[in-house]
């Protein structure tokens, strides 16, 4: 914008002055001052822009000047044309502002770096040039600077190619020479040193110097960088080394790629694998075969491994886990190895084969590691069974002998191979030294003689029959062939090796042979000084009678001498044909010398028999039997001990061969020659009859080991003397619980003579106890012998209510306890100790008398019933767990034993022992005690608690003498209540325990840790210790299961005997805490401490006992044991009765006497004037609580209704809706009682005149409501006296019930919440605990009777309670008296009412007959003070209303 001023002037001289005129100019200018554009641009436009006055039309000159840069005109060489050179107006119209100047670029091959021209703006028209007139163009060549880089990032090579040739191109301006630096990185490749090639190298280095650039000439864009590589025959997995570019010539720049990865790609030299056949054969019993798996290759001095595996054939044939067991293994080779084997499994068909053909499979090699697969890497195995399993035929075994009184033997011919067709085969016979048709019957060589073989069939029999004759002969032989077999399979059938078999036909039993008859005899010494007795003993000859036999007998002294107590005898007996025995008699002679028995011996020989052989029994014993002599009766044999579920079948459980031992959980018996069990009774029988023993007089005793321990020593025999209730140890049966498993036992018999001495007594073999047969065992961990076991016992409770036929108003009490084998299993009230002499001496049992220790013949006079109770065998179901043999038999059995048995359940395992108990006996005899006497709040019962212990335990026999026991304590609760809520059925309790070792005892603290107790025996010189101060850090010590959580036991030594010998120590663990569950494997550590063999027992005293300690020992004991919970408490409901009488003998009758029933007592008449009322209350004698409890009244109370109105207990408000109701007993109320006493506990009552309610106006209905106690006899208070006008407070208050009055002093209720229960199911609206009260109609037309109904309620709440009230309000017709006669009115009012304890006297002057209300005046008279002068008097106006009747007059 420019102005300048100027001056107008005409002709005149006129003159305007500083006129200003405005010149608005156009300014072209370069919108910037330099521009860049690459060489490749093509063009580039330069902005012209315009400012100013844009109105007009304007015109600039842009034209370009050299630098650097060349234009086209300058020169026609390549590369100096770098743009073209332009001169041009740029031309702007009206309201343009921009406009561009376009110059060309030229691109050419030619690298020239940065190059520049300018601009120029010149020559404006119609405008002026601005300040930017000049422009700088850069153009920029970097598209042509030669750049050097790899073609590619990786290459990969074969280590045997010698070179790898790295491509390495020129991008860009070629025209020039350039060069780079290319060097190597070793990597996982080694590379060799720049001098030389070392061994372990795998390429030539190349470095850093000048030798190692890579040049290109001017025109060259691609050459090599050349690396030489190493070729080794070392195995080597794929290895990488790196070549870099570096260091361009100043004129190039270094490419995308200037590292490349160079790979030799391995494995290189890597050894070779593969099977060593394409094709194996093998037959189906081949079981393992193997697979060779080769090795080759330069370098084996590496570890190889390669997968061998198999897979079915395509298409399938052999299957697998049928004909082969699929594998999938590896196979290894070690360094060096070129062979290894692939071990694969062929299943052969034995149980059931099949002709099958040739199956295959496929078995291939896969993975390898270190190596590489090499053709074949996969075979087939081709399994044959063609032959194999063709049916084969043969003997069992090749060699028979049969005897020949047998007359048929059978010999067995397997068939193997494939069963599933028909196969035959001849069998028949080929002569030796036996002869056809004398020895045997000939089996030709023809189809007559085929044995066939059915589908399936694997064994048959080829039956040759023997030719059994009397003639003695040698043993002769025949042999039996197998030929000509058929098959129905196209394979036929074939004969196996076993194809011949030899038969020998022996013939010893008709061998003449001569023993005697039997190996022992007795005889009775003869009477008399000169009395003989000949004593015939047979000898017989068995076998070919067709000879003559010849033998010597004669007699040997023994204990007895011949002469003296026998005649000697020797002679030849000589037997001729057909002659089977002959009798040999020996003369027995008297000897009054000696008193005892005699033996002598008889033998055949010493010279063989002529024409025969000697027998078994060569040598037979006479037993001469002293007339005198002690123990004179003995036995014909030893006795047998066998289990008793055995007794019938004696031989066959003690024959040899016999693997049969006796249950541990079933009773032994001893089995003796005169019992007809016995094997050989009809040879016995006689023996025992001469003998004159008699079976049931033999006397019985047992004898018992404990089992052999591990080192294989068996502890010595000793004599069972524990008896108990329900056993004795003197009875032919032993019970189990006298052993255990693998205990030994044996028994001893002696008979016994008419006099009554006892013979010689004999032991019984020893009897094993086995581990098999159990009938209840439960081990406690898997795998040990034997443990102690406490589970589950099941304590329930249940009422029998008044209905029940055998035990009504009993309370049942149910115990089952499961059974473990030689449990015995005790149940008591009362705590169990001293287990030996409670089980042997009947005065430690008497105590017990609610317990299975003893039986109702011994409770007679102290209790009708108990846990045995008597029954008969014949009554004892026979059903499943009764029905073992003998098991309830009373002639085998002790019948005490029985009384017991009849309880276990031998199926289920469960003892169960019930009884029924009232509540009296629970008490009194059970040792059971009232724990709570209570009312519950918001609740009508008062509750009366009985609480019993119940104690169990679980006895086992730990050694020949003495028992462990494993002990258990719970709490039975019973309760009654007064109420009608239903009786609720007892649930079940748990608890489970358990021990092992030599446990004596086992039982919970009351404060529930765990207790046990063990017994030790040391087995050397010395005593276990529980400490030494040669061992310090180690204690002896009892070892909790992991899974109990780090409980510790405190371990103490509680008794040790003073000897080194063997001494037995009692040892006690105590837990650290308690736990529900102590179950699980216990280890015992105990410090073994030995002396020297002459030490000699000194007492140490305080000091530490002088011994050398060893190592800790170490025993196990399983335990399952836990806490017992406590049954649920039993809860029943008490019926009471309230009646009314209108006699004294009534009254007083005893309610038990069944000659009147309980509701013929009640008198439903009415009473009359001048009538005493007596009223009582008393529990139903059909549940009766005998004399242990007591029932008291404490309040009764009268109330009145009228006009259809009954007072009803409702005290919840909820039964009937109208609010609380309390029967009689309402807050502005008063109350009064009137009692008496009876004598008998279930009864109490109270009497009362009913003169006083005719004294009020007919209409109205009379209550009575009673509120009474049940508690213990022993708690009873005595009764007090109550008065109508005070009331006396006992002055030794601790033992009487505190007095329960409803309204205190002020008249508020004083009713106590506990008192509310929701008397649901009546539908009478009635006050509970009430009873309504018949008048006697008096015929007067102003009074008429209302009956009220009888409204019973036998049952009161908390503490039995029963309400009344007594409304006196004394209304006078005369208005009010002067205040002078005050005292004379108070004292006429409590004489003429004395029942009231308030007064209440009209204000009025006068009374009509007609009113609606009055006022009254009310004074409390002070009782309490009634022997003063002065009374206190309050005075309160009232307000009497009356409501209907306003005709007749009406006394209040």
């Amino acid at each position: 914008m420019d102005t300048f001023q100027f001056s107008v002037r005409d002709s005149k001289p006129n003159t305007v002055t500083d006129n200003v005129f405005h010149i608005q100019w156009s300014l072209l200018s370069f919108q910037h001052s330099s521009y860049n554009v690459s060489e490749k641009a093509g063009t580039v436009s330069v902005t012209v822009k315009r400012t100013g006055n844009l109105n007009q039309y304007a015109v600039v000159l842009c034209r370009t000047e050299q630098d650097t840069a060349s234009s086209s005109s300058s020169s026609n060489k390549p590369g100096t044309q770098d743009y073209v050179e332009y001169a041009g107006q740029v031309q702007f119209d009206e309201r343009e502002d921009t406009k561009v100047c376009t110059i060309i670029i030229n691109d050419d091959q030619v690298f020239e770096g940065v190059e520049r021209f300018r601009v120029e703006l010149s020559m404006p028209v119609y405008a002026l040039l601005g300040e930017n007139t000049k422009a700088l163009v850069n153009i920029n060549d970097t598209e042509d600077e030669p750049r050097l880089q790899f073609d590619q990032k990786t290459y990969h090579v074969n280590e045997s190619a010698g070179f790898v040739h790295a491509p390495v191109e020129r991008k860009g301006d070629s025209s020039s020479t350039v060069s780079a630096l290319c060097y190597t990185v070793p990597k996982s490749a080694q590379g060799s040193s720049l001098t030389g090639l070392e061994s372990g190298s795998d390429f030539k280095t190349r470095g850093t110097n000048g030798a190692n650039r890579v040049v290109f000439g001017p025109g060259v864009s691609m050459t090599t960088c050349d690396v030489k590589l190493i070729d080794d025959s070392e195995y080597e997995l794929s290895e990488e080394f790196e070549l870099v570019l570096s260091d361009t010539s100043d004129n190039a720049r270094l490419g995308d790629v200037p590292v490349a990865k160079v790979v030799i790609d391995g494995p290189n030299d890597a050894s070779t694998v593969s099977l060593g056949n394409a094709t194996f054969t093998f037959n189906e019993d081949a079981g393992t075969i193997e697979i060779p798996v080769l090795r080759q290759g330069s370098d084996l001095s590496s570890l190889t491994s390669v997968w061998c595996a198999t897979r079915p054939s395509d298409p399938p044939s052999a299957s697998p886990g049928v004909d082969y067991i699929p594998s999938s293994k590896k196979v290894q080779f070690k360094p060096g190895t070129t062979q290894e084997t692939c071990s694969l499994t062929i299943m052969d068909d034995l149980q059931s084969p099949v002709i099958e053909g040739s199956e295959s499979f496929v078995v291939f090699l896969s993975s390898p590691v270190g190596a590489v697969l090499q053709e074949p890497y996969e075979a087939n195995v081709i399994i044959q069974d063609t032959f194999l399993d063709i049916p084969s035929m043969q003997f069992e075994k090749t060699t028979f002998t049969v005897k020949e009184r047998d007359s048929v033997l059978n010999l067995p011919i397997i068939r193997s191979g494939d069963l599933s067709f028909k196969s035959s085969v001849r069998c028949f016979t080929r002569t030796m030294s036996a002869a056809v048709m004398e020895d045997f019957q000939e089996r030709p060589n023809t189809d007559k003689s085929r044995i066939t073989f059915l589908k399936g069939e694997r064994v048959k029999n080829c039956t040759l029959h023997i030719v059994d004759d009397s003639v003695f002969e040698p043993d002769e032989e025949l042999q039996v062939h197998l030929g000509s077999p058929l098959g129905e399979h196209w394979s036929g059938a074939m004969v196996g090796s076993s194809d011949v078999a030899t038969v020998t036909i022996s013939n010893d039993e008709d061998a003449p042979t001569i023993e005697f008859e039997q190996a022992s005899y007795q005889v009775r010494e003869p009477p008399g000084p000169d009395g003989i007795q000949v004593l015939n003993i047979k000898v017989v000859r068995r076998g070919d009678l067709d000879r003559t036999s010849k033998i010597r007998c004669s007699t040997r002294d023994g204990s007895a001498q011949s002469g003296v107590d026998y005649n000697p005898n020797s002679r030849v007996l000589r037997f001729p044909p057909g002659l089977d025995h002959i009798i040999f008699k020996v003369e027995i002679l008297s000897n009054e010398d000696r008193e005892w028995h005699e033996s002598l011996s008889l033998v055949l020989g010493p010279d063989d028999p002529v024409e025969a052989v000697l027998g078994d029994i060569t040598v037979a014993t006479v037993t001469i039997l002293d007339q005198e002599a002690a123990g004179s009766l003995i036995l014909p044999a030893p006795p047998i001990v066998v289990s008793l579920a055995d007794y019938d079948h004696v031989s066959e459980v003690t024959k040899e061969g016999s693997k049969k031992t006796p249950s541990p959980g079933y009773p032994l018996v001893c089995v003796t020659p005169c019992d007809p069990h016995y094997p050989k009774y009809s040879v016995m029988k006689e023996r025992c009859d001469e003998a004159g023993i008699n079976q049931s007089k033999v006397h019985f005793s047992w004898e018992v080991a404990t089992p052999t321990d591990t080192n294989g020593a068996r502890s010595p025999f000793e004599t069972v003397t524990d008896t108990t209730p329900y056993t004795s140890v003197n009875h032919m049966v032993l019970d189990s619980i006298y052993f255990s498993r693998r205990f030994h036992v044996r028994c001893v018999a002696q008979a016994r003579d008419k006099a009554g001495h006892l013979g010689t007594p004999l032991r019984s073999n020893i009897a094993t106890i086995g581990t098999e047969g159990a009938i209840c065992h439960t081990p406690v961990t898997t795998g040990t012998a034997r443990g102690f076991q406490a589970q589950s016992f099941i304590a329930s409770l249940k009422y029998l209510d008044v209905k029940h036929k055998e035990h009504p108003n009993r309370i049942h009490i149910s115990v089952q306890i499961p059974h473990q084998d030689g449990m015995l299993p005790l149940v008591s009230t009362l705590p169990l100790h001293n287990l030996h002499f409670l089980l042997s001496e009947s005065i430690y049992r008497q105590q017990h008398v609610c317990s299975n220790l003893v039986t109702l013949r011994d409770l007679r006079g102290i209790s009708e019933s108990g846990f045995l109770d008597e029954i008969s065998y014949d009554s004892i179901s026979l059903g499943p767990g009764y029905d073992r043999p003998y098991q309830f038999n009373p002639g085998v059995r002790e019948p005490r034993t029985l009384q017991l048995y009849k309880h276990l359940n031998l199926k289920s395992c469960i003892w169960t022992f019930d009884a029924y108990y009232d509540m009296t006996e629970l008490i009194d005899v059970c040792g059971g005690s009232v724990t709570a006497d209570f009312q519950v709040r918001d609740s009508a019962q008062s509750f009366l608690t009985v609480q019993v212990p119940l104690y169990v335990s679980y006895i086992y026999v730990t050694a020949p003498r003495g028992w462990a026991s494993l002990e258990h304590h719970t709490e039975m609760e019973f309760s009654f209540f007064y109420d009608t809520v239903l009786w609720r059925t007892g649930i079940q309790t748990d608890s489970v325990l358990s021990a092992r070792l030599q446990i004596i005892r086992i039982y919970i603290r009351d404060d529930g840790r765990l207790v046990i107790e063990f017994k030790t025996h040391a087995k050397f010189r010395g005593q276990f210790v529980p400490e030494h101060h040669t061992l310090p850090g180690h204690k002896s010590r009892l070892m909790a299961p992991d899974h109990l959580g780090g409980m510790e036991f405190d371990l103490q030594l509680l008794w040790s005997a003073q000897s080194f010998d063997s001494p037995y120590q009692l040892w006690r663990a105590t837990s650290s805490y308690s736990r529900k569950d102590y179950s699980g494997e216990y280890t015992v550590f105990l410090i073994p401490c030995t002396v020297q063999p002459t030490q000699p027992w000194i007492d140490p005293g305080d000091k530490p006992l002088s011994c050398t300690a060893h190592a800790p020992e170490k025993f196990l004991v399983p335990i399952a044991f836990q806490q017992t919970n406590r049954p649920v408490p039993v809860v029943y409901s008490l019926n009471t009765e309230f009646q009314l009488c209108n006699n004294e003998k009534v009254f007083l009758l005893d309610p038990s006497d069944n000659d009147v029933s309980v509701n013929e007592m009640d008198y439903k008449g009415a009473f009359s004037m001048g009538q005493t009322l007596y009223g009582r209350v008393l529990w139903n004698p059909e549940q009766n609580l005998n004399a242990a409890y007591k029932l008291q009244l404490e309040k009764v109370y009268l109330c009145t209704g009228r006009d259809g109105y009954v007072p009803f207990f409702d005290p919840t408000g909820t039964l009937y809706n109208e609010g609380p109701q309390y029967g009689c007993i309402h807050p502005t109320s008063t109350s009064s009682t009137a009692s008496c006493c009876c004598s008998m506990p279930g009864v109490d009552g109270f009497t009362m005149k009913v003169d006083a309610l005719y004294k009020v106006e007919a209409g109205h209905q009379w209550y009575l409501q009673v509120i009474y106690v049940i508690s213990p006899d022993s708690r009873t208070g005595s009764r007090v006296q109550r008065s109508v006008t005070y009331q006396i407070q006992p002055r030794d208050p601790p033992k009487s019930r505190p007095r329960r009055d409803l309204v205190d002093r002020s008249g508020k209720l004083t009713l106590d919440e506990s008192l509310i229960y929701d008397n649901e199911g009546d539908s009478v609206k009635n006050g509970t605990n009430m009873k309504s009260l018949r008048l006697e109609i008096i015929p007067s037309a102003s009074y008429t009777a209302h009956v009220g109904k009888s409204v019973g309620g036998s049952v009161a709440v908390v503490s039995v309670l029963a309400l009344a009230l007594l409304a006196a309000c004394l209304v006078f017709r005369r208005c009010r008296k002067v205040r002078r006669d005050k005292q004379a009115q108070k004292k006429a009012a409590a004489e003429e009412y004395p029942l009231n304890t308030k007064v209440e006297v009209c204000l009025d002057k006068c009374v009509e007959k007609n009113f609606g209300s009055r006022h009254c005046t009310v004074r409390n008279v002070n009782v309490l003070n009634r022997n003063q002068d002065r009374g206190k008097v309050k005075q309160v106006n009232l307000e009497v209303k009356l409501h209907n009747n306003l005709n007749d007059g009406t006394e209040v």
